[in-house]
């Protein structure tokens, strides 16, 4: 019988444990662990280190300043940023050292709009400065595209994370 720890080796998505990341969430994981994700509007920042040992996960929805009273949540981009770096420097991991990839920022028709919001575009430029503004190697895998979800599956240690871009109909 195969140990948790040789399923993980086996780096089969089917095998490995998975977390489901949610909006406002971040998370840090050892090699193995199969991470998750959907977004429309949001951004999702993977980050690795060079050996791929640990990865970390945040799913953002706001690039703006949180609002007074909300400094740590999550869901706002800078919190999400600081919280995983963090996370990474707890696991003795310099996230200024780390690659790190991002998706997402779709053009999401939100409550009472008319036209799709460019919620998404302010997303995906918010994590294209900071990320390249820090000196952190970096990949844009898929971003902005009109109204469509994001399904993001990473199984950390073996390469980029993948993106698969859904019709709205899909979903629901």
């Amino acid at each position: 019988m195969k140990t948790a720890a040789a399923l993980a080796d086996a780096r089969d998505p089917g095998l490995a444990p998975t977390v489901v990341i949610h909006p406002g969430d971040v998370v840090c994981v050892d090699r193995g662990t199969h991470l998750q994700t959907l977004l429309g509007s949001c951004v999702a920042i993977c980050m690795t280190d060079l050996a791929h040992t640990v990865g970390a996960m945040c799913h953002y929805v706001h690039c703006v300043p949180p609002r007074a009273g909300h400094r740590g949540d999550a869901s706002f981009a800078e919190a999400a940023l600081m919280r995983m770096f963090a996370e990474l420097r707890c696991r003795g991991i310099d996230p200024l050292a780390c690659e790190a990839y991002f998706c997402g920022g779709g053009a999401m028709r939100l409550h009472g709009l008319e036209e799709p919001s460019s919620v998404g575009e302010r997303n995906v430029q918010w994590a294209r400065r900071f990320l390249r503004g820090q000196g952190i190697l970096t990949h844009e895998l898929s971003t902005g595209g009109g109204a469509c979800y994001r399904k993001v599956s990473w199984l950390v240690g073996r390469g980029a994370p993948q993106v698969r871009v859904l019709p709205i109909e899909e979903v629901r």
